[in-house]
């Protein structure tokens, strides 16, 4: 009797050398043989956009390796789970097969939901700066992985700052796909253990088992979240292993949700074939609320909390935090604080601005304009220089650690920092804050620089 099995594994030694390891283990590695029939080698694939994948561009390879392995075979075959007899009885196609559990069930996993329940669509206060991000989230919410006629909504792909409002959305999409479309698997994970899983998959002695239990989880799933995608900057093998998994799920019809803290074509080291995908579908901006945005924010907190504070109060916190919602709703909780420790139950604005000034109060009194000049003289380069399009490593660091700096000391709106720097848009400059903000974590020469600067700033 003809040993399958081992005359599979000859065919995969022979081709592991000969087709790049990701796709090997993405494509080639699951397939499984299940029988033979005139002198055709049959292999089952695990999904429908699998089997066509792996005819489209690995058959003929697949069946040059088989020649070499045995000379009694002519062809090669691949056959999906609906194609298998109930029993080996029922036909002879079939000498010898292995059934593949299929993963689709009905049931939900009893498994805690990665899902913060407070975040819903209702609880998310709408404006002009998130509007089209909402009704997108809510369009895939409710027809995950469905598409109109005049619209793809897959992937949604949000960017944004840090505090606006991603996270809410995403959480608010599982929490509706959840409670609406139980049968549906989900998953939602930050990209950065994403990357984890996927280094701990090909690193490990078992990685071909291991890297393919990786794979199923990501690929037989009905929608894919991903936070903070930015995490894919330099890591080929990781943006390698995405690209395939993002193939399977969109050939197949699955949701895909992305957020990253900035668009795709602002991704540098994206790959051009992935960055495309992550365009193909609905591309959606958060900005900072305007004031009457974030006055509505701060009263929807409130009431949700219970809680009252003086109307000269809501106006004090929604003209000094405008550029993060997180830290304008964390300034509410601190100034309500406060009151209660000195046995204030209706904060005032005395309250409020005792409850929020620093422990440290600075010596820094500058604008914009002294922090430009301060920094162009540190590093010995022209304002025209700091503001204009060049884009040498030198002047690159110098504008985005200058700002850094405004956002740092003052409370200028994005926007008006783009127009102060040669009519940038508010994204660059988030992006090029929240940069210098990372690597001020480790980076003690970037902090060394900022130190410099500030004490120049000294009046």
């Amino acid at each position: 009797m003809i040993d399958i099995d081992e005359i599979w594994k000859g065919v995969k030694a022979e081709l592991s050398s000969k087709i790049p390891s990701i796709a090997y283990l993405m494509w080639v590695e699951p397939l499984v043989p299940v029988g033979v029939k005139d002198n055709v080698f049959f292999l089952l694939a695990q999904s429908k956009n699998a089997h066509n994948t792996v005819i489209k561009n690995y058959k003929s390879l697949i069946k040059d390796a088989l020649s070499v392995v045995n000379t009694s075979f002519s062809d090669v075959d691949f056959v999906l789970d609906s194609d298998l007899p109930l029993s080996a009885d029922d036909t002879d196609i079939i000498h010898n097969f292995q059934f593949v559990v299929n993963s689709n069930s009905s049931k939900k996993e009893n498994s805690v939901s990665p899902f913060v329940k407070k975040y819903t669509f209702d609880n998310l206060i709408e404006g002009d700066s998130n509007r089209l991000a909402k009704h997108a989230s809510i369009a895939v919410a409710q027809n995950p992985g469905i598409s109109n006629e005049f619209m793809s909504f897959n992937p949604l792909f949000l960017y944004g700052g840090v505090g606006l409002g991603k996270t809410h959305l995403m959480h608010a999409i599982g929490n509706h796909i959840s409670d609406n479309f139980p049968s549906k698997r989900v998953v939602y994970m930050p990209t950065e253990k994403f990357s984890n899983e996927y280094i701990s998959s090909i690193s490990s002695d078992k990685k071909n088992s291991n890297f393919i239990s990786f794979r199923n989880k990501y690929s037989n799933v009905d929608v894919l979240m991903l936070d903070d995608v930015q995490f894919l900057e330099k890591k080929t093998g990781l943006q390698e292993a995405l690209f395939h998994v993002f193939n399977e799920l969109y050939q197949s019809n699955k949701q895909i949700v992305l957020s990253s803290d900035r668009p795709p074509k602002e991704l540098s080291t994206l790959e051009d074939r992935l960055r495309s995908r992550f365009e193909g579908g609905i591309v959606a901006d958060i900005i900072p609320p305007n004031l009457e945005m974030r006055i509505a924010i701060l009263k929807h907190k409130m009431l949700l909390q219970k809680i009252a504070v003086q109307d000269e109060v809501v106006f004090y916190l929604a003209e000094n935090f405008d550029s993060n919602v997180r830290e304008l709703e964390g300034a509410l909780s601190k100034v309500y604080l406060y009151a209660s420790l000195v046995n204030k139950s209706f904060p005032d604005i005395e309250i409020a601005k005792e409850a929020l000034k620093t422990s440290a109060p600075s010596d820094i009194e500058v604008d914009s304009s002294d922090i430009i000049e301060a920094t162009c003289s540190y590093f010995r380069i022209s304002k025209s220089d700091i503001i204009g399009k060049k884009k040498s490593q030198s002047l690159v660091e110098a504008r985005m650690i200058a700002i850094y700096i405004i956002t740092d000391l003052l409370s200028v709106p994005l926007f008006n920092i783009g127009q102060i720097f040669g009519g940038r848009d508010h994204t660059t400059i988030m992006h090029s804050r929240d940069k210098i903000s990372n690597q001020l974590k480790d980076n003690k020469e970037i902090a060394r620089k900022i130190k410099d600067i500030k004490t120049m700033l000294v009046k």
